[in-house]
């Protein structure tokens, strides 16, 4: 592989735009499109509407896959609105335990520090964190998301780079924005309560202003959250998401989004987990402290907090240019700002790493601090449409992106606060008080990201049974970054540049042996820079340096598949071997490369829809192996080493009843354990955890419904997350949640 830094870059960005604009060109122009127009790619652009499918989605929502699901060369799961709905489900991580082989498992802040109140996803193995989408769009930013705005939810497994650009080698995660529609007046208002004292109430209103024109607006306040009652952990949201809707011709339309969300939490992230050193002097036995001590408050009063200011703006034209084709381009402006400080458990050594002095206490060391300032502005223009070279159908997406992302990290000072106690004895915190301010002094990262793309995707139907595709990305990122190094008296700020041309590339041949079915064999790989998450790997300022000079991060993913609708095209059935392999940044003879790697194989089933007129279902089930294969990890080999958030085993299953005004609903999660590896040994495993949940809703009109939710039935007891430094995160236990809603 090419070194990034040799590439000759004045003569690349010229090429690109070149590729697009002229590969546009030659397409539409071509004399040989088909008579016929696609109309299933046309209504893709539009709003998706999955009020009528039940559980199964008939395609991706990003543009850049043009089949339908079944003819979709790749592990797609789409959890809808209808299943949020029917499981009383309200935010990202809640909603991806619908889907195996993905793991909210955090094992901590890089995987060692520790538990943070954001979502945490891992994929078949690899963190995913830098993957999370809105729309196609990245988002970078870290905190917990709401699904009140949310149409649907689709996770694509395996190295996708030619589709989403630089992530993760596990897959991605993409939110479908609710927007404004023509499809008529809808309108609901939705409040419920639960056993934590969470008071929730959302409206989603549709407006048809005429035969051209609609508004949409979503509205959410939510405040509790106090799950183990311990009186002082409460999560208080609210949000406002409009959009406009304005067909402008008969070939063009318009929709403006919208959307603001505020958070202002008194969180808890962890509660004391008994290392062996602390065992030793307190005679409290090692491990998670014991349940009965689970409702104490292990935070700082007057001081532990969370806010989180979001706001996105987002403009989307799609026009018929003829026939055959369509435009599509969407612009985002967007910004988050996360602060909060929050205590986190940590054993009191009055030593040092080398010399230690545990006294059986817990100290206010090292509280979490993550204070976050995000901007992002992206344009993307995509150029949709079919063409026919003989009798060859082609379904082709070409376009670009342009991206600027920024990201700053405040100094925060917490000398200017005073505490009631420095230390706890963890059986009996009792109050810790806290009295003063924090202040800010400049930043300790400002890093900006700029990108440009291109890319083209072409399916090739070859006849009623064979269809080809292929794709690739070519992306130009570079990222300028002024951050602080090192730690302590040793701390420095580096200014430093990472430069990096990807080229991300996809294939696969799809065999349909009935028009209700397909098996496919793919293959696709994705490349991630050096601070693809906007931060620039290293400890020292030659280590920056020495990581920036290096080639991006290369994964591949090898899958064999097959896709089946059954039932009259209700139900979709899907099966997949699949094989990841991952390049690694690791130190061999002294020098840094990128020789090491990471492995996750396996085999994925599932199930999404109608079994018949009453039953609907959404099933997974995922069986993989993820370890390392080659490398070393700080002069120690680390081949054969599992990977943090890859259970080997994960289920899940959902299913309704509906007879009538009544509906049943019943399911359960399942993994079989999620290991926390660090230097070379596994600190902590949860255990396998299977987690059920329940439903029953009755319609006592037409208009007014009510809906009783019982997640975790069994009251399973088990860890949702962990850090090596000391603490764990709970499960939450058996909640029932009571929701009325008003349809008008």
């Amino acid at each position: 592989m090419k070194n990034a830094n040799t590439l000759n870059k004045g003569q690349f960005k010229i090429a690109p735009i070149a590729l697009a604009v002229g590969s546009a060109l030659a397409l539409m122009s071509s004399p040989s499109f088909a008579a016929e127009q696609n109309s299933a790619e046309l209504e893709r652009i539009d709003v998706i509407d999955t009020s009528e499918n039940g559980y199964k989605a008939g395609a991706p929502a990003s543009p850049k896959f043009t089949q339908e699901m079944v003819d979709t060369p790749k592990t797609i799961n789409v959890v809808n609105e209808q299943v949020l709905e029917d499981q009383g489900v309200t935010s990202l991580e809640d909603a991806l335990r619908n889907v195996s082989g993905v793991s909210t498992f955090g094992a901590g802040e890089g995987g060692g520090g520790n538990v943070n109140t954001s979502d945490n996803v891992t994929i078949r193995g690899f963190d995913a964190n830098g993957s999370i989408y809105s729309d196609g769009i990245r988002d970078v930013a870290g905190y917990s998301r709401d699904t009140f705005n949310t149409e649907q939810i689709e996770v694509a497994k395996g190295a996708n780079g030619s589709v989403y650009g630089k992530g993760s080698a596990g897959g991605s995660v993409n939110l479908v924005t609710k927007s404004a529609h023509l499809r008529g007046d809808q309108n609901s208002i939705s409040a419920s309560y639960d056993e934590a004292d969470t008071k929730r109430l959302t409206g989603d209103f549709n407006k048809v202003l005429s035969d051209d024109s609609a508004v949409r607006l979503n509205l959410m306040t939510e405040q509790g959250g106090d799950y183990w009652d311990n009186g002082e952990e409460e999560y208080k949201s609210y949000a406002v998401a409009p959009s406009y809707f304005q067909q402008i011709s008969e070939d063009t339309d318009v929709t403006f989004n919208f959307m603001y969300m505020k958070q202002d939490n008194t969180p808890v992230i962890g509660l004391p987990f008994i290392t062996e050193e602390v065992s030793n002097a307190s005679g409290v036995p090692e491990g998670m402290i014991a349940e009965k001590y689970w409702d104490n408050y292990y935070g700082v009063k007057n001081r532990d907090f969370e806010e989180v200011d979001a706001l996105t703006l987002t403009a989307i034209v799609n026009h018929k240019l003829n026939d055959a084709w369509n435009l599509r381009s969407q612009t985002r402006y967007g910004e988050t700002e996360t602060k909060s400080i929050i205590h986190r458990p940590w054993p009191e050594n009055l030593g040092d790493r080398d010399n230690p002095n545990y006294t059986g206490n817990y100290g206010l060391v090292f509280p979490k601090t993550n204070f976050s300032e995000n901007q992002l502005v992206v344009t993307q223009l995509d150029f949709i449409g079919e063409k026919y070279t003989g009798k060859i159908r082609h379904d082709i997406v070409v376009g670009a992106e342009a991206y600027r992302e920024n990201q700053k990290t405040p100094n925060v000072d917490l000398s200017g606060y005073s505490y009631s106690k420095t230390s706890y004895d963890p059986l009996n915190p009792g109050e810790i008080r806290a009295s003063g301010s924090y202040s800010i002094d400049g930043y300790s990262k400002d890093a900006t990201a700029k990108g440009f793309a291109v890319y083209l995707n072409d399916t090739a139907t070859l006849n009623e049974h064979w269809q080809v595709s292929a794709g690739a990305r070519v992306e130009d990122y570079e990222l300028d970054a002024v951050q602080r190094v090192g730690r302590g008296s040793s701390a420095t700020m580096v200014d430093a540049t990472s430069d990096a041309t990807l080229f991300s590339w996809n294939a696969a041949v799809n065999y349909k042996p009935a028009s209700n079915g397909s098996i496919y064999l793919a293959i696709a790989n994705n490349e991630e820079p050096n601070g693809a998450n906007l931060s620039l790997n290293g400890r020292s300022e030659e280590d920056v340096a020495e990581y920036a000079s290096l080639d991006p991060i290369e994964s591949v993913t090898k899958e064999l598949g097959t896709k089946w609708e059954l039932f009259d095209d209700r139900l979709l059935l899907s099966a997949a071997v699949f094989k990841t392999s991952k390049d690694e940044y690791e130190t061999v003879n002294n020098e840094l490369t990128t020789s090491g790697e990471q492995q996750s194989k396996g085999v994925e089933l599932s199930a999404t829809g109608q079994i018949t007129d009453a039953v609907s279902v959404t099933a997974s089930y995922t069986y993989q192996k993820a370890k390392v294969v080659e490398g070393t990890s700080r002069g120690d080999d680390a081949s054969g080493n599992g990977l943090t958030a890859a259970p080997k085993k994960s289920a899940a299953l959902w299913m309704t009843y509906a007879q009538g005004p009544l509906t049943l609903g019943a399911g359960a999660e399942y993994q079989s354990g999620n290991d926390y590896w660090r230097a070379n040994r596994v600190y902590f495993t949860t255990g396998s955890a299977t987690i059920v949940n329940a439903m029953a809703s009755y319609a006592f009109t037409d208009q007014l419904s009510a809906q009783l939710n019982v997640s975790n039935l069994t009251d399973e007891r088990y860890a949702s997350d962990y850090s090596a430094k000391g603490h764990f995160r709970p499960g939450n236990p058996r909640n029932a949640k009571v929701t009325v809603k008003y349809d008008f």
